[in-house]
């Protein structure tokens, strides 16, 4: 599992934010945890998924048998949370860039070796 450098956190999750993230880490995820990624579909500009489904030490253990890594760009508590911190993703990058040139952007060419999702 690889964190973005500069991780982005929803405004539920920021007073949790090293918790959640601990937890993630350690596999014990809290079921309002979700996670923000890389879309998997080129045609969709970000993924949002609960962090107890895809950061379980299982999910690990097969992306890394696949040999790709799992890049999370933020962390969210709760749902509404999640959708929130998604569009102010968006907002931002389509405001500094005028398009939605996510990779460019936040600079995923240094994450690009094996990741996914």
């Amino acid at each position: 599992m690889l964190w973005y450098k500069k991780l982005y956190t929803g405004e539920m999750a920021e007073k949790k934010r090293f918790a959640i993230i601990q937890k993630i880490r350690s596999g014990a995820v809290p079921a309002s945890a979700y996670v923000i990624v890389p879309a998997a579909n080129p045609r969709n500009l970000l993924d949002i998924y609960p962090a107890a489904e895809v950061c379980t030490p299982q999910e690990e253990e097969r992306r890394r048998q696949a040999g790709r890594e799992l890049l999370i760009l933020g962390i969210a508590w709760g749902y509404q949370d999640a959708l929130q911190l998604a569009g102010r993703m968006v907002d931002e990058i389509y405001r500094a860039t005028g398009g939605f040139d996510f990779r460019s952007y936040l600079g995923l060419a240094e994450y690009d070796s094996g990741v996914t999702e």
